[in-house]
């Protein structure tokens, strides 16, 4: 006898499952949420500890120098004792333990501060990877919840299909999420908080180191800079304006000079156009796939040229980019990602219904070849 699921049942259970996961993402935010705001502490401490062990170094230097002259001193009364009065000598005496007791509690402070440095840098490493492992949970996490909140109904009806495809979907959609979190928090967002720091500091020391502050102010200018750069780039990346104004191909001109100018990677860029781009999707989706090659080739091949070419016919557009990296294994990779990058890749050249191959080996380079239909 057929047994039939009843659907209310499931989908409260399905329900309440939701309502669970939803709380643990708020908690796994709240914690990379603290550890993002601890990074900022460290950080700003790091550089308060930093600035004043230099001061200290050049104290403890100072009072070094002012010791060895001191020992040179007592020395030269030991063998011409005749020479001097008692007062001389008591007073070299008395100079010689006063410069060394200040310089056996500078030396203590100049340690105390070097170990306090080594311990804010391991703690920001802790951070860094607390960060960096709450937002891969956030991710998963995101996933299902969007995956049981989906209809139950559509996903009783064919759940191979809403797996395959659905999951893959809202898997990128939260990796470029994180993404742009991550971008804007370690670019713009740490920028910003040093530079509150540092125009705090210009302004308690305005009054006594004019020239120092004057000098701060100057690093603050370059740092807003700096800061708006990075928001612009935040912006490009989110959409590229151009490729809408100018076309594909000025727009992968200007990825690839960021790409030189950032990485200091040789970009040898070809181009055949043959046949017109009309499809907005498909352009935007062919410029998100070189940008994520792009990314992988800066953080992870080691090289030092890319060849890149780009085919655009009637039916058919083709990407090939070469580098001269250290290449990887690709199957393992494939099978153990461990970053987004070709995972995206691909995900979006199959939605498009194209073609993905890759070919890495080791310490001789990596070849992406995309193919993609045209005006489909």
């Amino acid at each position: 006898m057929k047994e039939y699921i009843d659907l209310t049942v499931l989908d409260n259970i399905i329900n309440k499952t939701a309502y669970s996961i939803k709380e643990s993402k708020k908690e796994i935010f709240e914690i990379s949420e603290r550890s993002r705001q601890e990074i900022s502490h460290f950080t700003q401490e790091l550089h308060h500890v930093k600035m004043n062990l230099t001061l200290m170094i050049n104290e403890v230097d100072k009072l070094e120098i002012r010791s060895k002259m001191t020992r040179n001193m007592i020395q030269t009364i030991s063998d011409h004792f005749e020479e001097f009065t008692e007062k001389d000598i008591r007073d070299a005496y008395d100079l010689s333990e006063k410069v060394q007791v200040e310089l056996t509690n500078k030396r203590k402070e100049e340690k105390a501060l070097i170990d306090r440095r080594n311990e804010l840098e391991q703690l920001l490493m802790n951070a860094y990877e607390v960060v960096g492992r709450a937002e891969a949970l956030e991710t998963k996490v995101s996933v299902a919840l969007d995956y049981l909140a989906s209809s139950l109904g559509e996903e009783l009806k064919d759940q191979r299909m809403k797996k395959d495809v659905g999951i893959r979907i809202i898997e990128a959609q939260e990796n470029e999420k994180k993404r742009i979190s991550r971008d804007i928090h370690d670019g713009p967002a740490q920028s910003l908080a040093n530079i509150i720091y540092k125009s705090e500091y210009a302004s308690k020391i305005i009054d006594t180191s004019p020239n120092k502050a004057k000098k701060e102010i100057s690093e603050i200018q370059e740092s807003i800079r700096k800061t708006l750069k990075d928001i612009r780039r935040v912006i490009y990346d989110l959409m590229p304006m151009s490729l809408d104004d100018l076309g594909l191909i000025p727009t992968l001109n200007r990825l690839i000079n960021d790409m030189e100018d950032m990485y200091n990677i040789k970009v040898h860029f070809n181009y055949k156009i043959e046949g017109a781009l009309t499809n907005e999707m498909v352009k935007l989706m062919v410029f998100r796939i070189v940008q994520e090659c792009f990314n992988n080739i800066a953080k992870h091949s080691k090289c030092s040229n890319v060849d890149f070419a780009v085919s655009v016919a009637f039916d058919t557009i083709r990407l090939a980019i070469k580098d001269d990296g250290i290449g990887f294994n690709v199957d393992e990779k494939l099978e153990n990602p461990t970053g987004y990058g070709l995972y995206n890749m691909r995900e979006r050249v199959e939605l498009l219904n194209g073609v993905f191959n890759i070919t890495s080996i080791n310490n001789k380079g990596t070849t992406i070849k995309v193919q993609i239909p045209n005006n489909e």
